[in-house]
């Protein structure tokens, strides 16, 4: 939990520096001290990306720091399709989780259950579960629950 503590604040000092970066190239503008016709655009090129990184990487972030002080999580079981080159995240069954680069993590092809943060799909935890085949077990279930119509 501390590595999301630390990524919130990390990002958090990011997007604190773009807005720095918007003021004092906007103060340059305004006081007619660019030089170049390129720079005259930054203030706006940094807002977009300050903007971009709000809503893609802070703002799930920051709605999840309320499950994360309660600590209820989301859990979800299945198989690892990809584990990053870096470790700093995995994807089961096609959707990307983000995790702690510094844990060891299972390889691919293993069935883990894993709990996650809601916005950010941030995991708290990745454990190794044995398989499960439900696919018998739902079919009888759907056979007994439709039933087999009599033909009287």
């Amino acid at each position: 939990m501390k590595y999301y503590i630390v990524n919130l604040g990390v990002h958090f000092l990011i997007v604190l520096a773009l807005l720095i970066l918007i003021v004092i190239f906007s103060n340059r503008n305004r006081k007619r001290k660019t030089k170049s016709p390129l720079f005259y655009f930054l203030p706006t090129v940094f807002a977009v990306i300050a903007c971009l990184f709000v809503f893609k990487i802070m703002a799930p972030r920051l709605l999840d720091i309320s499950d994360v002080a309660t600590q209820n999580y989301y859990s979800y079981t299945g198989v690892i399709d990809e584990v990053a080159p870096l470790n700093n995240y995995l994807t089961v069954d096609g959707v990307k989780y983000y995790i702690n680069p510094l844990r060891a993590l299972p390889s691919e092809g293993t069935n883990v259950r894993i709990r996650y943060t809601r916005y950010s799909n941030y995991v708290i935890s990745v454990e190794p579960v044995d398989a499960l085949d439900v696919g018998g077990a739902i079919s009888e279930e759907m056979e007994t629950a439709v039933g087999i119509p009599n033909n009287d």
